[in-house]
């Protein structure tokens, strides 16, 4: 079988051919020999484009070509100009360009086969000389303008010609093809009363049409004629010369056998010249016949080697076919005997498994006891750790006992101001909201360690749930909130622990106001399912919903979404879902992005899900004393403060509560701007330019860190200090967001006391900053700035003035023009750079540069008023005295004295 084997090149060659045109003898003979040669190559495949003697479609075609992926092309240009660009870009893209018949305009080519034109013409016109004895009217008639070979024909015949004075040339273009062409433009020199002794084509078709239009014009003329290419075969050159119809014809060997040959060696790295020259001779009545011999034999080998290339192409078909069934007769052997070995190893395997078998089972009962070990050693860390949170939770709870007494004292007292009491309220609801925070811990505790236990006792649930809903009616009116309760029973008995099911929908109707914007709709429905014996009360609101990852994980314990406000702790929904579990119900929660959620919970009717020890008498249980926090007050983005101060500071924190202690606070140095998540904030950073911002570091939509990177990047807002206030103490925190371009980090819990100093500072060393600018701009801008985009901004401003200085209307509109920045950006953006006004600092360079052309120029005070941009020389002299308390004449006259 391997010897069997074909030698198979790993590469099959694929070779493109542009033909300039194939109507004509040659060029089909041209194609044969290719084809021919190509039988000897049969790693080599050759694709053909004829472009029908036309520029544009050979260009299309070479490029067509390089598309496809040849290693190598073969190009006979139809004319040298107009293909010389695509064949130059075809051979520096990498791929081996071989000219054949015709060159271009250009040495960029691998190599070129074909006979030498320029001989060509140096012999017929030395052969012409002999047969008129030096002396006669000759017509030439020529190929292609365009084309090398006749470029080359013509040159080598007129410069031969030129050793034979009394010879005379008259020129015709025959364009190589057409026998209609030269033809026509035969008989109409002729039909003109020019008369000659011999005429030259360039190819034997132009010199057979000449023979026609001369015959019919004078039949019985002596015209002699020559031509060239001496084609075999009928219609051929040679066909002509013995039939007396040319007097001789020169031999012109097409090359297309030596083309597939050196594009062969070229292929497989093989030498070769670069230059082949093929060889040419005259073919008369003297040497006609044994050309014809020669030529008849030379075909008829041709016509054996294609039928011997057919007998091949069909053995090797016969052999493929031999070699498949060769090969499927193979696999088969092969498969068997592997199936014998497979059967042999199966059986050795199979008794091999039955003895590891038993070592596994060994193995598996020492795992089992050590998972067992290892399961207790859990359960010990799992105690530990409900232990731990025991502890920590009722620690909390004594000295949160200890501030909620002395805040509810002193807030009793009435020698407190209206800012003391609300201070003293905030941090009652805080104490109140971290005691709420402890207990839910605590119940989590009892019931991981099992000692929370449902007591439940018969309710009317209606009046139950109802009386829980309208504790927030004042909460939905001071919101704008459509708080609906409704059931379709005017009463339903249930057995429930009203402590626990009071804690679920507390915590379910907090969450709906707490993610619903003002404005929405909340709706509690009681839904009895007597078919089902349970009842199904559904929680519905208008909010921002949730994503499909959001539903998947509400439940668990401590996760908050991307959405959730700062504010919350994830354990509110872990613990309903427990307290519902414990009465045999469930809670699903089924939610639309941007659309809403509803939570339906479904309680079993009757009292048989329940144990003897789990069922209490008493119908007075105490239910939950819950505080409900509004958090309203504040439309995002208002002016919370816009007394007259001097600086801006804009507040970004969605924690409403901490939002107005800062902004009440803050308002009394500094106007105060309020934006409650990081969207907002972006936009009203860009709209208002504030001096400074104050940013969250946790925020919807939008976090601290994605705020600095937007605000440092862009133009408008880049020179603004920015200040993180985050919960993390994290160093490495820290470090990445001073890294990001932070002025300062604020870890809560902070003093306001502190937080007001750290503004001061920062708002401080921006003034010096800015005083930088005042002393060094214009005149120097070589200083560092703050940042690269306050730099860029600072050069760019004062490049625009200084570059119009001398123009009168050089105004804002300009500069706001030529930086892309609205009025009001340009106005806060230099003034918080530069300390000026736009016009201010414009008149501020225009004096500077007065004082300067005074000082160092005698120029007029009118040519210098000019100069310097200002309308009139009074003008200029008012506001230079105004400006520096004195003339600019006798600036001028002091600085001359001096």
């Amino acid at each position: 079988m391997w010897a069997c084997k074909p030698q198979i090149t790993d590469k099959k060659y694929l070779v493109g051919f542009s033909q300039c045109t194939s109507f004509d003898s040659w060029r089909k003979t041209m194609q044969s020999e290719m084809q021919r040669e190509l039988s000897f190559h049969g790693d080599m495949q050759l694709v053909i484009k004829d472009a029908q003697g036309d520029n544009d479609a050979q260009n299309k075609h070479i490029n067509e070509l390089v598309e496809m992926g040849v290693d190598l092309l073969i190009i006979s240009p139809n004319e040298a100009e107009p293909v010389t660009r695509s064949v130059d870009q075809a051979y520096r893209s990498g791929i081996p360009v071989i000219l054949i018949d015709r060159k271009t305009n250009s040495n960029f080519y691998t190599a070129y086969v074909g006979a030498n034109n320029y001989k060509i013409g140096k012999i017929a016109a030395t052969y012409i000389a002999s047969l008129l004895d030096g002396q006669g009217k000759v017509l030439e008639i020529k190929g292609l303008k365009g084309s090398t070979p006749f470029i080359e024909r013509h040159n080598g015949f007129r410069d031969q010609i030129k050793a034979f004075p009394q010879i005379e040339v008259t020129e015709i273009e025959g364009e190589w093809g057409g026998e209609e062409t030269a033809r026509k433009r035969f008989v109409e020199l002729m039909q003109g009363g020019n008369s000659f002794d011999l005429a030259f084509a360039h190819n034997d078709i132009m010199a057979y049409a000449a023979y026609e239009s001369y015959r019919e014009l004078s039949p019985g003329g002596s015209l002699e004629i020559i031509g060239v290419d001496a084609l075999s075969g009928p219609g051929g050159g040679i066909d002509y010369v013995t039939s007396g119809i040319l007097k001789a014809s020169l031999l012109y060997p097409t090359g297309g056998d030596v083309a597939i040959q050196i594009a062969s060696d070229i292929l497989h790295g093989r030498p070769y010249n670069k230059d082949n020259e093929l060889v040419t001779t005259v073919i008369d009545s003297s040497n006609v016949h044994v050309m014809r011999m020669q030529t008849n034999k030379i075909l008829a080998h041709e016509s054996d080697i294609n039928r011997l290339a057919e007998r091949i192409d069909q053995q090797r078909v016969v052999y493929k076919n031999q070699q498949y069934i060769l090969y499927v007769i193979a696999v088969l052997f092969v498969i068997s005997a592997l199936s014998f070995a497979f059967t042999l190893k199966l059986l050795r395997e199979r008794r091999e498994i039955n003895k590891s078998l038993k070592k596994r089972n060994e193995e598996v009962s020492r795992q089992k006891a050590e998972v067992m070990e290892m399961s207790q050693q859990v359960n010990k860390a799992n105690q530990s750790k409900i232990q731990f949170f025991a502890n920590i939770s009722h620690e909390l709870k004594t000295p949160l006992t200890l501030i909620q007494g002395p805040l509810d004292e002193l807030h009793s007292s009435n020698t407190l101001t209206g800012f003391m009491k609300k201070d003293l309220e905030l941090a009652q609801r805080n104490v109140r909201r971290l005691t709420g925070l402890v207990n839910q811990l605590m119940d989590f505790q009892k019931i991981e360690n099992g000692r929370m236990k449902v007591r439940a006792s018969k309710t009317e649930l209606v009046g139950f749930l109802k009386e829980i809903t309208d504790s927030f009616r004042n909460l939905a009116k001071k919101g704008r909130y459509t708080l609906i309760f409704d059931s379709r029973e005017d009463r339903i008995d249930l057995w429930v622990d009203k402590t626990m099911i009071d804690k679920v929908f507390f915590n379910l109707l907090s969450n709906a106001f707490k993610f619903t914007p003002p404005g929405g709709t909340i709706k509690v429905i009681l839904l009895p399912v007597p078919e089902k014996n349970e009842v199904v009360i559904q929680l519905t609101d208008t909010g921002m919903g949730m994503s499909k990852d959001q539903r998947a994980r509400a439940f668990d314990r401590y996760y908050q979404g991307d959405d959730s406000r700062a504010d919350g702790t994830g354990l509110g929904l872990a613990l309903s879902r427990e307290l519902i579990a414990m009465h045999d119900g469930t809670i699903e929660i089924s939610s639309q992005k941007d659309v809403g959620t509803t939570f339906e919970v479904r309680l079993k009717m009757g009292d048989s899900h329940f144990s003897e020890e789990q069922l209490s008498s008493d119908g007075d249980q105490l239910v939950n004393d819950h505080e409900i926090e509004d958090g309203f007050g504040y439309e995002d983005g208002v002016e919370a403060s816009m007394a007259d101060h001097e600086f801006t500071v804009l507040i970004i924190e969605d924690n409403q509560e901490l939002a107005a202690f800062l902004k009440r606070k803050l308002a009394e140095s500094y106007k105060v701007l309020w934006a409650k998540d990081g969207e907002a904030g972006v936009t009203l950073a860009k709209e208002q330019i504030p001096d400074l911002i104050l940013s969250d570091l946790m925020l919807p939509k939008l976090g601290g860190r994605d705020i600095l990177a937007k605000m440092k990047s862009d133009v408008r807002t880049a020179h603004i200090p920015f200040i993180i206030m985050t919960a993390s103490s994290s160093e490495e925190e820290r470090v990445e967001g001073v890294r990001e371009g932070a002025d300062d980090y604020i870890t809560k819990p902070f003093s306001f006391r502190f937080l007001s100093e750290r503004i001061k500072t920062t708002l401080a060393n921006r003034a010096k900053l800015r005083e930088h600018y005042l002393h060094e701009i214009p005149s120097d801008q070589s200083q560092r700035s703050e940042g690269k985009l306050n730099k860029k901004f600072v050069n760019d401003f004062t490049a625009v003035v200084e570059q119009n200085i001398a123009d009168q209307s050089l105004d804002v509109n300009v500069i706001c023009e030529s930086l892309g920045l609205s009025r009001i950006q340009l106005y806060r953006k230099v003034k918080a750079m530069l300390g000026y006004s736009v016009n201010d600092y414009i008149t501020t360079v225009r004096l500077k540069k007065a004082k300067y052309l005074l000082s160092t120029t005698d120029k007029s005070i009118g040519e210098i008023c000019y100069e310097v941009g200002f309308s009139s020389p009074s003008y200029f002299s008012s506001t230079f005295k105004s400006k520096f308390d004195i003339s600019p004449s006798e600036y001028r006259q002091n600085r001359a004295n001096s």
